[in-house]
Order: structure tokens, then C-alpha cells, then sequence
């Protein structure tokens, strides 16, 4: 079966057949003893009141007395005598007695009937229960009723619970073909709407990373279309020039910047890529930070600023040296190129919870309150004029949030008037001192 309301239904009404027929089972052979004994209680009463009724009124009150028990459909009721003589009709009863006398109490067949019967203690008269014995059959239609409505209700659950599920793969089916807009409608809070929320997510996810490609494909092919064009005039130009020397300096010139750009893409798809292929290690931040400031000191005075760098926490974090120095070091040298002369970065290391976060101030203009949220986009630069021989290549904070991203960690940017403020929070690991 290929549908799952019908797998459902049929699998509940077999459960339930199963269920009655054990049910039946189990009332037969242990309900009918005590159904037996409280029905020989019963009968016993009505005994005597048939006994005194018969000595009261003879077989007339008798018959009015079993007027009101008898149901030919089911049981009748019967007082002999000793000799099996009924004494309502005067019937010769010998043949069912039979098998009951002699005993204070037995139940046994007669002909398709049961009989259950009393005997007096005086031995004067026998009662006689004469009854058909319990069939399934009789009680048929009930079962069929039952069936019917139970796998009626049956029917109503299963379809309540395909009914979303198959909606639900048709919106998959519809995000598989490319429709990336489609999603599933998720009110309910139990299983399905949960997988539903989950399905919307991944196609949100999916849905942005495709659109993250597009662009970023867009923006290469833009970036790379000056620096190859430039490469072809310089090359043409080495053959034309009479100064080869000045002609081959630019030629190199063109091909560096591209070699950068093409290295600062291979950063960023390692830093896309599987986290558990990226070498972790034991990184001492406050010697890493040290680092960084020498190697960035030499920057910062070309441009007339300074860094300035808090003696850091000796501590500890699990992550990859390398990516991490690459992500650091393009927050400082961003953060360099828009600080004015005469000002310092700072940079700072605190713990904060289980992490530690870096802290990189410069004293520049800050960033247009409606670019924050923009600034760790590929390409993107705050000032458009800027290009790649003035501004960047507008990949280093790109290549910074990525990377930090593959430690389980996370950096946002804000004004702080003057200047702006980085902070780089990692999970650390151990700490000393």
C-alpha cells in the first residue's frame, strides 16, 4: 500500500479484530465461570419463588410466574417433579432432568440446547434452565457495528495525519524542482509541523546560499573583468613600449592583485567548506594577538597611526591557527585603513562566559548606521569609489566572519562614536593564570 492513511486504517482494524477476539477468549474462559456462578445465584431465587408460587397456586400461578421469566428466543424455565414431570404443562421432562439429578447443581447439553438445573433439598422438585449456548455469531452484528464505526474513526485520524504529510512532500517536490519560494504550512505544533518548520528552513537556507552564489559569481566575474583586462593591455604594451622594464613592473603589479584575489577566494571557500577537515589545534590567543599587532604595526605607521595592544589573558581556544591569524589580521588592517593619523587601534582580549572576545577600535567615521549590517558581505565596500588598488578587494571581512564561523564563534560591528568597534567572540577552552 502506497498510501499511508490506508496503512494506518488497515493496521488499526486488525488491531481492534485482534482485540475482540481475544476479548471473546478471555470471556469465555474465565468471565463465563463467574457469568455461571452469578447466574446459578440468580437462578436459585427465582427456584424458590417458582417453588412457592407452584405450592400457592398450582400450575396455574405457575404459568402466570413463568410468563414473566420465559423468552423462547433465549431460555425457558421449568419445574418437575422428581420424575421429570412438568408441573406447569404436565410434560414429560425425564430425558432433559436426566443428567442433573442426583446433583445439588450442573450445567449440560440437551439436544441443541443448554440445561442448567437445581435440585431441592427435599428432592421433590427440579428446576430447569433450558437456553441456547453463547455463539459468535450471535453477537456479529455488534462486532460489524463496532468495526464499522471504530474504522470510521480510524479513516478520519489517518487522513488528518497523511493530509499534511502529503502536502508537505508536495512543497519538497516543488523545492526539488527549483521553486525555492514554496513552503509548508506549519500551525501545528506537533511532529508534522515541526518537520514542516524544518523544511521551511532548509529551503530559507538553501534559498539564501543560491542567492549568495549568484552574487558572488556576479561579483567575481566583475572583479576579475579589470584586472584580466588590464593584464591583456599591459601585455600588449610589452611588445609596443620602448621601456620593457616599466611595462613588465605593471604587468606584475596587474598580476599580484589578481593572484590576491583569486587567494582571498580560495580563503573563503575553505572556510565555507567541512569544518571537521580544518586541522584544530591549541591556539594561545594573547600570543597570537601579539603577533598580529607587529606584524600590523608596520601598516599602521605608513598611515600615521599607531596600535595599541592591552597586555591579553593568557587562555586558550580549540580552533586553527592559521584560519584564525587571517581572520584577526583583516579585522586590524580594516580597521588601520580607516584610522586618522595621529590615533591608535586598540585591541583588547577579555573572557566573556565561555567564550573570549576580541575587541578591534578604530577612531575613523564609523560606518553608515544602514551598512552595518552589510560590511561582512563579499565585495561589498563601505565607500563604492574605493577599488582594489585603493580600498581592497572588499573580501577581507567576508573571509574574517567565515572564519570564525568554523569555530563556533561569531563578530558584529558597531559605531562607538568616534570610530568603530569589532568584536570577535570565540568558545574558549582552557584557561591558565
Amino acid at each position: 500500500m502506497r498510501s499511508i492513511s490506508a496503512k494506518i486504517m488497515v493496521w488499526s482494524i486488525a488491531a481492534l479484530a485482534i482485540s475482540l477476539a481475544v476479548f471473546f477468549l478471555v470471556a469465555q474462559s474465565v468471565l463465563g465461570n463467574w457469568v455461571r456462578e452469578r447466574f446459578g445465584q440468580f437462578n436459585s431465587l427465582h427456584f424458590e419463588q417458582a417453588r412457592t408460587a407452584y405450592e400457592a397456586g398450582g400450575s396455574q400461578e405457575l404459568s402466570q410466574y413463568f410468563g414473566k421469566l420465559n423468552r423462547p428466543d433465549l431460555e425457558r424455565y421449568y419445574l418437575t417433579d422428581a420424575q421429570g414431570t412438568d408441573l406447569e404443562t404436565g410434560e414429560n421432562r425425564r430425558e432433559m432432568v436426566r443428567s442433573i439429578v442426583g446433583q445439588p447443581r450442573s450445567v449440560t447439553k440437551y439436544k441443541d440446547r443448554i440445561v442448567f438445573g437445581n435440585v431441592s433439598e427435599d428432592g421433590r422438585y427440579i428446576w430447569v434452565v433450558s437456553g441456547l449456548p453463547p455463539s459468535p455469531a450471535r453477537l456479529a452484528p455488534f462486532y460489524i457495528l463496532v468495526l464499522a464505526v471504530v474504522g470510521g474513526l480510524y479513516w478520519l485520524s489517518a487522513a488528518n495525519i497523511a493530509s499534511p504529510l502529503r502536502r508537505l512532500a508536495a512543497v519538497v517536490d516543488r523545492i526539488g524542482h527549483g521553486d525555492l519560494a514554496a513552503r509548508a504550512e506549519t500551525k501545528s505544533k506537533d511532529e508534522v509541523g515541526n518537520l514542516g518548520r524544518s523544511v521551511n528552513a532548509m529551503a530559507e537556507r538553501i534559498q539564501t546560499l543560491l542567492t549568495a552564489e549568484r552574487q558572488l559569481l556576479q561579483d567575481v566575474s566583475h572583479e576579475l573583468r579589470s584586472p584580466l583586462a588590464r593584464l591583456a593591455f599591459e601585455a600588449e604594451m610589452v611588445r609596443k613600449t620602448s621601456d620593457p622594464d616599466a611595462a613588465g613592473s605593471r604587468l606584475r603589479r596587474e598580476i599580484d592583485r589578481l593572484s590576491e584575489l583569486v587567494g582571498a577566494l580560495i580563503d573563503m571557500a575553505r572556510a565555507e567548506g567541512e569544518p571537521g577537515s580544518v586541522e584544530m589545534e591549541d591556539v594561545r590567543i594573547g600570543d597570537l594577538l601579539r603577533s598580529i599587532a607587529d606584524d600590523c604595526a608596520v601598516e599602521a605607521a605608513a598611515r600615521g597611526c599607531a596600535i595599541s595592544l592591552t597586555p591579553p589573558e593568557v587562555v586558550d581556544v580549540r580552533g586553527n591557527c592559521e584560519l584564525l591569524r587571517r581572520a584577526i589580521e583583516n579585522v586590524v588592517r580594516n580597521a588601520v585603513r580607516y584610522a586618522p593619523k595621529g590615533t591608535a587601534v586598540e585591541i583588547n582580549l577579555r573572557r566573556n562566559g565561555p567564550d573570549i572576545v576580541i575587541a578591534v577600535r578604530d577612531y575613523g567615521p564609523g560606518i553608515p548606521e544602514e551598512l552595518i549590517s552589510r560590511i561582512f558581505d563579499p565585495f561589498f565596500r563601505v565607500d563604492p569609489s574605493r577599488n582594489a588598488s585603493t580600498g581592497g578587494l572588499g573580501l577581507g571581512l567576508a573571509i574574517a566572519r567565515r572564519a570564525i564561523r568554523v569555530h563556533g564563534g561569531h563578530i558584529s560591528a558597531e559605531n562607538v562614536h568616534p570610530g568603530a568597534l569589532f568584536r570577535v567572540a570565540i568558545p574558549r577552552t582552557t584557561t591558565q593564570g
